[in-house]
């Protein structure tokens, strides 16, 4: 996968050991895509930047989150209807709520069940519901 271009992002699906996936509560604030919903955390990539390391990058500016490039699992490169959208995912047991969070009013771990009863922001509903189906758990 090489460095995208203007307008991409990407997005890191993190599971813990329940397979609960971990949830960034966005600002409640005007002018931001999405303010106040629930999604998986990321953002967008730096000029020339790799996806995998613009992955790291967030993870670690939004909640000093000190991911290995490696660790991370290439899902899928989607066109999605805000723009091009890198999906990675990993492995992390963490206590949510011990996270220094800059951005965003909150995170937390939720079961699919709870995914499939909250609508989430941007199309973060739909990717979750077709990695959860590959992953068999559909």
């Amino acid at each position: 996968m090489s460095a995208a271009g203007e307008g991409a992002g990407v997005q890191v699906i993190l599971l813990d050991s329940r397979e609960r996936v971990l949830l960034q509560l966005r600002d409640d604030v005007a002018g931001i895509a999405y303010p106040g919903t629930w999604c998986l955390p990321g953002g967008h990539l730096e000029h020339g930047e790799d996806p995998a390391a613009a992955a790291v990058r967030e993870l670690y500016e939004e909640m000093s989150l000190d991911i290995a490039p490696w660790a991370l699992h290439h899902v899928v490169s989607a066109r999605r209807g805000y723009g091009l959208e890198h999906t990675f995912w990993t492995h992390l047991d963490v206590d949510a709520a011990r996270l220094p969070l800059t951005e965003g009013q909150a995170v937390r771990f939720h079961t699919l069940q709870e995914v499939r009863r909250t609508r989430l922001g941007y199309e973060d509903n739909t990717v979750l519901e077709e990695f959860f189906a590959r992953r068999g758990r559909a």
